[in-house]
Parts: structure tokens; sequence; C-alpha cells
């Protein structure tokens, strides 16, 4: 992974920005052919039933799931009509057809496997609405804050300390542990936290240990890791060039499972790459955003970074690393944050890096298609 900060956009860039080219309709097939690194390009349009609202029910998640949906009780009356016109909306890849989320098919496709989710809290998301669209085929489970777990959740305690690159006395802040298994044998689960440390993941993995080709670890980093930071300068963006080289070089390279890197999930803060939050420290008599605002690019450098490494550097020692391709729907959904739906508003911290379940729903649809119908190549 290149080390450059101020560079001229490469082919790679350009291609990952352009404006995807629609297929006509008679000419797609079922999403069935992802490739390695195959951005998913398309657009969000309404469903054609006035009253769809999703496929997943707020209403229906296990007991050990809460506040991660923009439907959820917080939400004023005021959100009502934002939230039918987002809710209502189903993204269409341009190339091609996603198939629709089916929870018994996914249970079948996922049989004694088992999805190892490592990440921040974007990751946490991921695992939440998994739980929600599978509760019916869920036997047990839980999810608790990484200092309330217990013994018998992790054997990481919450005390120990892992330190953050480049910062002394600065520790890794250790978010969530998840856990559920379906009937037929299958696991899910989640060890959340903010920032990469080799000491951290090497202990967490070890309770995974074997790994087999039929597990699958479903990880990504970046959003403590900010490109453009006003008080650290470039500092936390070549951390994060040391940190995901030193995991895939290391270790995700190397591992038998299968690897899925979820491409980035866009912030929409305001500016071209939808991370311009300096205001609010800066300026902080102005009135506080009410909205999540349209990014025309975002922060594809995440992706572009890891895409660059697995096509042009490992090579076929990474045949079995994938990207999951969600950024660019991410990307047109700036609507669907929980920012604009009230959250962090009354604080002036306005929260416009979650997304609503709509868009995490969409996240599992496309992991669906990719594990259940995607080739391995």
């Amino acid at each position: 992974m290149s080390h450059s900060f101020k560079r001229q956009l490469t082919e790679l860039d350009l291609d990952y920005l352009a404006p995807g080219k629609p297929v006509p309709t008679s000419q797609r097939g079922m999403c069935s052919e992802f490739g390695q690194v195959e951005p998913l390009k398309g657009e969000w349009v309404p469903h054609p039933d006035p009253d769809y609202q999703g496929f997943s029910d707020p209403h229906k998640c296990p007991d050990f799931i809460a506040d991660f949906d923009c439907r959820a009780a917080y939400i004023e009356s005021q959100y009502a009509a934002l939230r039918h016109q987002e809710f209502r909306k189903v993204f269409k890849p341009h190339a091609c057809e996603l198939h629709a989320w089916n929870a018994s098919h996914f249970e079948e496709c996922l049989a004694g496997r088992r999805i190892i989710i490592i990440g921040d809290s974007t990751m946490r998301q991921a695992f939440q609405s998994l739980a929600c669209l599978l509760t019916d085929q869920i036997l047990s489970g839980f999810f608790v804050d990484w200092e309330n777990a217990n013994s018998s959740q992790t054997a990481i305690p919450f005390e120990r300390e892992y330190m953050v690159r480049g910062e002394p006395g600065v520790s890794v802040f250790k978010q969530n542990i998840g856990s559920f298994t379906l009937g037929n044998g299958a696991a899910v689960h989640i060890q959340s936290f903010g920032m990469f440390n080799m000491t951290l993941w090497d202990d967490v993995m070890a309770q995974f240990m074997p790994l087999t080709p039929r597990d699958i670890i479903l990880v990504e980093f970046g959003a403590w890791y900010p490109r453009f930071n006003t008080f650290k300068g470039q500092e936390p963006w070549m951390n994060f060039l040391a940190d995901m080289r030193d995991l895939f070089e290391l270790r995700l390279r190397k591992y038998h499972a299968q690897v899925l890197w979820r491409a980035y999930g866009p912030t929409h803060f305001g500016g071209p790459t939808g991370s311009y939050t300096a205001m609010e420290s800066h300026l902080p008599d102005l009135p506080g955003q009410t909205r999540c605002e349209v990014a025309s690019h975002g922060e594809y450098y995440y992706d572009t970074e890891i895409i660059k490494y697995l096509r042009n550097e490992c090579g076929p020692a990474c045949a079995h690393i994938h990207v999951l391709p969600v950024y660019h729907l991410s990307l047109l959904a700036h609507d669907s944050h929980h920012g604009s739906f009230g959250r962090g508003v009354p604080e002036k911290r306005i929260d416009c890096r979650h997304f609503c379940a709509n868009v995490i729903d969409t996240w599992n649809q496309v992991l669906y298609n990719k594990l259940c119908f995607g080739r391995k190549g």
C-alpha cells in the first residue's frame, strides 16, 4: 500500500469514481459473478409498492439487539416522511440484479460455517443487521459492550490494554462482543474495536483457531483513521496504511479462511469527500448541522489502497481475499444516516457515519449474494 499523501489521481481512482454504465434490463443477469475487487455501482429507486419499508422488521429483532435502526423509538414524528422516503428505496445495480434476501437460503448456505466479524462500530451494525434478518433462524445469542462481557463471552478482559500505533499511552478502544448460532450449526461472531493492533488481533483470532476454508472473516477498519485531520495532519492516514499492510501481509494473506474486506462506509458530513467535520471545533457558535449532506466523491481512497494492494502487490497469495462491494451504494444514501433522523443534532454531534438499517441490510444482501451465489475465484 502506498505511503503517499498528496498525489495525482491514478487510473484506478478515476475508474472507481466514474459513474456506472447501466446495462439494459433485458441484458441483465443475476448478480452471481462478483470478482475479487469488482465494484457494485447502481442507484436507489423507489420500490413499486408505496408501502414498502425495507426487508427487515424493527419489531422482530432478537432481544439482545437494540438501538441500531432509524425506525427505532428515539425517532421523532417529524422524521416520518423522510423515513418513509428512505426505507421505500431499494438498491438496483447497473450491471445485474441482486438476489432478494432469503433468510432460509442464507442459513442453508452457511450450514456448519462461521462468519467472524472484526472491525469498528460500522461492523457492529453489520452484525446487528444480520441478527435481525435471521431472527427466525437463531437458536441463541448475545451482544454486549466489551466492558460488560464475562469470561465465557471473551478471553480478553476489557482492562487489558493494546496500544495505538504512534500514540504512546493511547490504547485501542474495545467496543462490543457478540455471537449467535443458527439451527444448522452456523455461527456469526463479532468482536469490534476501533483501530488495529496486531497483539489484540492475534488474541481475538486465537479464540477461533484453527481456521478452515469454510470460515469467513468479514473485516474492515478505517473510521478511526481520518485522512484529513486538523490536529494530527497526515499521521492517522499514514497509520492506516502501515496498520493495513501489517494486517494483510502478516495475517490475512496467510489464513486458510475466506476473507471479505468490507468496502468503506462513506461519511456525509459535508464537502466532496463527506469528511468535513472541523467547523464545530473552530466555529462553535454556528448553528449545528441538522441533515447529512451529499458527498460527490466520498472517502474512496480507503478502498483503492486495498484494491491496489490485492491487484498489484499480493497477487495469487491473496486469491482468497475479496472486497465486499458496498461503497457505491452507501455513497448514494446520504439521507440514510442516523444524523439525518436527529441523532446528535441537539448536541451538535450529528451522526453522519452510521447508516440506517435500510443501507446496512443491503450490505448484508450483497453479502448473501457474494457468499451464496458468487464465484470462488
